[in-house]
């Protein structure tokens, strides 16, 4: 009896220590809906504002403002060079030349500064020697409007013939009238007969009208 009394005590004891050892269920926690809304709502305003934080802002651009386009010019020419002083033409002397006219550009042509143009003359020959290509005509004085100061004629002129002589120009920088002299001169560097000259406006873009250049 008292070994099954004692077995008995040993299986109750087992049987207390498995109960034991064995896994604990805890009681599932209640979970509020308010509180579990409101987490959510908190959880979703902060992504937001991390986003915005990574994402630059817009920056709002002005539009360029107009600038006015400057007004298209020509390098200016270097200065020119006069050739020798000329000489002296003896008194009876054949070479003679009259001013007919002026071909192109006339008198008080308006032109922006540095505009290139060339100005063209008729010239007669009213000497009693033909020209040939050591004639020329030359610059005197006034404005420096060409860097070619001595042009010669390219082919002969017979007394009484009517030739016309153009030279290339270009308008100074500086506004207002420019005025250049020119004559003829023979092969001994002898300046003779009617002196003759180019002379323009030089002005702004208001003030080029519908003056002809030509």
């Amino acid at each position: 009896m008292k070994n099954k009394i004692r077995i008995a005590f040993v299986l109750t004891m087992l049987i207390t220590a498995a109960a034991a050892c064995g896994p604990r269920v805890e009681p599932t926690p209640t979970i509020d809906p308010e509180e579990l809304m409101a987490q959510i709502a908190m959880t979703i305003e902060a992504e937001i504002t991390q986003n915005a934080m990574l994402t630059p802002s817009a920056t709002a651009t002005m539009p360029p403002t107009a600038t006015p386009l400057p007004l298209p010019t020509q390098p200016a020419l270097p200065a020119a060079t006069l050739p020798a002083a000329p000489l002296a033409l003896p008194a009876g002397s054949a070479d003679n030349a009259t001013f007919i006219s002026d071909v192109s550009i006339k008198d008080g042509t308006i032109f922006l500064p540095n505009a290139r143009f060339t100005k063209t003359w008729k010239i007669e020959n009213s000497g009693t020697t033909t020209w040939d290509t050591g004639y020329a005509i030359r610059y005197l004085e006034g404005a420096s409007l060409s860097e070619e100061t001595v042009i010669s004629i390219t082919k002969p002129v017979e007394p009484g013939v009517q030739i016309e002589i153009s030279v290339p120009m270009q308008a100074p920088t500086q506004l207002g009238t420019a005025k250049a002299w020119w004559a003829m001169m023979n092969e001994k560097g002898q300046i003779f007969g009617d002196q003759f000259y180019v002379e323009i406006v030089v002005g702004t873009l208001n003030d080029v009208t519908a003056t002809p250049s030509g």
